[in-house]
């Protein structure tokens, strides 16, 4: 995520409705199924083993609140083939639930006819290439010749067609995105009926953007085919959904290593939490000796980015983005001096505070995720080393 620009979540309602958790389901459903959910075996589950998990659920609204976490994670999955059977099938089951909805008759809306025919045809998304180690510098801008007065966390990306471009490597994103320039440089064949909208973490709601399809991304050796993305017109992000499907990688200051050596050293264990598609990796922290959990997110330019106070030593206004917001400009900051502790490691920082501006709701094992973002200016003191599939993800101490 980046301070200037947004966090990319989808809007209608597939995330900023309420997540149904185990005291929100009746008792008469019959499986318990978000606590088997946020358990090891549902973290890990297949798609098929969440489609039949949630089948034998009993109540149609309990089903229904299933149905759409199975239809969030095939997203986060980006099994765009498996997609349009899935959706209609819960369109057939609960039209008339999602007619009465405010936030699901959106989401049931996201995709047209022509949009569901080409998503059926494409190919099974997949992920190839040679598992071995590789150094890829990270760039602090855009371009060589473009040069701006805050630095982010900038790698090449190939596509199908030999075109190059440069995305921020953003932890904070659950979603990768790419603006209409580079959708249309890569040769990304957009779905002609399908549309979706999103907030961001200062105020900023309904934003518009669409969904199209890649044939073939690479970051280094490793290459993803038959890639489901969100385009709008901000800047090209390669959110957590792919880099959690690099494989091992190391993130420094300076490069992002692909199958680094393995750290024998874990000064800050991380958790990698997946709901719906809010994908997102969490330390434990204190920030002003009140215990948090910190979201790291690359894309944030600052070094710390929350919605909880400290000492305040001055205040500032900035806009958020390049899109105006809705209603009376609210978009100031407050410059704070705090004390930002982890595990073995006290720091003294000086963040951003943005009253009355927080993510949408995030739930890990029932506790919400308060909108503290451990930015890329933090990585001038740290360095992460993150494998999801070995559950060994680490935030270290440089």
């Amino acid at each position: 995520m980046r301070a200037l620009g947004q966090y990319l979540i989808i809007w209608a309602g597939l995330l900023g409705a309420p997540v149904a958790f185990a005291s929100d389901v009746p008792a008469a459903s019959g499986v318990d199924f978000y606590r088997w959910l946020v358990s090891e075996p549902g973290q890990r589950a297949s798609l098929a083993q969440l489609k039949k998990q949630c089948e034998n659920v009993l109540g149609e609204a309990a089903h229904l609140k299933c149905a759409v976490t199975v239809f969030a994670r095939m997203l986060e999955a980006k099994a765009a083939n498996q997609l349009p059977e899935y959706y209609l099938a819960i369109q057939r089951r609960h039209g008339r639930a999602i007619e009465a909805d405010a936030d699901l008759k959106p989401l049931f809306s996201m995709f047209g006819d022509q949009s569901l025919a080409i998503l059926a045809a494409t190919g099974e998304f997949s992920v190839r290439g040679p598992r071995q180690p590789e150094v890829l510098p990270i760039h602090p801008y855009a371009k060589d010749a473009y040069f701006a007065e805050e630095v982010l966390p900038f790698v090449d990306v190939d596509a199908a067609n030999g075109a190059t471009t440069r995305f921020v490597l953003d932890t904070g994103a659950p979603q990768t995105r790419v603006n209409a320039a580079t959708a249309k440089l890569m040769g990304i064949r957009l779905l002609p009926d399908a549309s979706y909208r999103y907030s961001t973490f200062y105020g900023e709601k309904a934003l518009p953007a669409r969904l199209g399809i890649l044939a073939s991304l690479r970051v280094g050796h490793r290459e993803f085919r038959n890639v489901l993305v969100f385009v709008s017109d901000r800047e090209n992000l390669l959110g957590l959904d792919l880099i959690s499907k690099l494989g091992p990688l190391r993130i420094t200051r300076r490069a992002l290593e692909l199958n680094p050596p393995l750290s024998v050293r874990c000064d800050t264990p991380i958790t990698y939490s997946r709901q719906d598609l809010n994908q997102r990796l969490l330390v434990e922290a204190w920030l002003d000796r009140r215990a948090t959990r910190a979201i790291i997110d690359t894309g944030n330019i600052d070094y710390l980015t929350t919605a909880t106070l400290g000492d305040q030593v001055g205040a500032s206004a900035i806009r958020p983005g390049n899109s105006p917001t809705q209603g009376p400009d609210r978009t100031r900051y407050q410059s704070v001096q705090g004390v930002l502790a982890m595990r073995g490691t006290a720091l003294p920082v000086t963040y951003k505070y943005f009253p009355g501006f927080t993510l949408p709701p995030s739930w890990v094992a029932g506790h919400y995720v308060p909108s503290i973002l451990l930015g890329w200016r933090a990585f001038n003191d740290f360095e992460l080393h993150l494998d999801i599939e070995s559950g060994h993800s680490c935030l270290n101490r440089i």
